[in-house]
């Protein structure tokens, strides 16, 4: 291959590049406040229909805590309504929030009653967005402090409390 048409490739790609790099919008902080707002604002069982609006038809939500690989609106529909349903209340408290391009990372807890105890319980979603769309979700849960507070952890199993600090002498 010749110098000149080496470097006719080389600029193609570049162009091709700087092209796709123009065109693909990242996520605002804006866009990602106002999803944090507005998503987790309808977050229970009646407020399914209008999360759904949130995510793309073809989109996925994986959790590993819970073993959930959903490859579509329908089947995240599904598992909201069963899964939210069983709550009497239910209200998650955003602590942070970081974005990473088309990438949202929402980290918080879940405060519910559930089986006639509130339960507090740590979580984060990573979301990918396409074309303002979720059309990626991965969640994890602490089901270890969730399974606790619900006293289903035997209580040799449970989380061991912070350890006292000794008062000096």
């Amino acid at each position: 291959m010749k110098t000149p048409s080496l470097l006719r490739l080389l600029a193609a790609i570049l162009v091709r590049l700087a092209a796709t790099a123009m065109t693909h919008a990242a996520l605002t902080a804006a866009q990602a406040d106002a999803f944090v707002r507005d998503f987790y604002a309808v977050y229970n069982a009646a407020g399914v229909p209008r999360m759904m609006e949130f995510y793309a038809l073809d989109a996925t939500l994986t959790d590993p805590t819970f073993d959930l690989d959903l490859r579509n609106r329908d089947q995240i529909s599904n598992l909201l309504t069963k899964g939210l349903a069983k709550y009497v209340s239910l209200e998650l408290k955003v602590a942070n929030t970081l974005i990473a391009g088309d990438d949202l990372i929402v980290e918080g807890t879940m405060v519910g009653k559930l089986m006639g105890k509130t339960v507090r319980v740590r979580f984060a979603s990573i979301f990918h967005f396409t074309d303002g769309k979720i059309s990626a979700q991965r969640d994890m849960f602490d089901v270890l402090h969730f399974y606790a507070q619900l006293g289903i952890v035997p209580p040799q199993f449970r989380p061991k409390p912070a350890a006292e600090t000794k008062a000096q002498s």
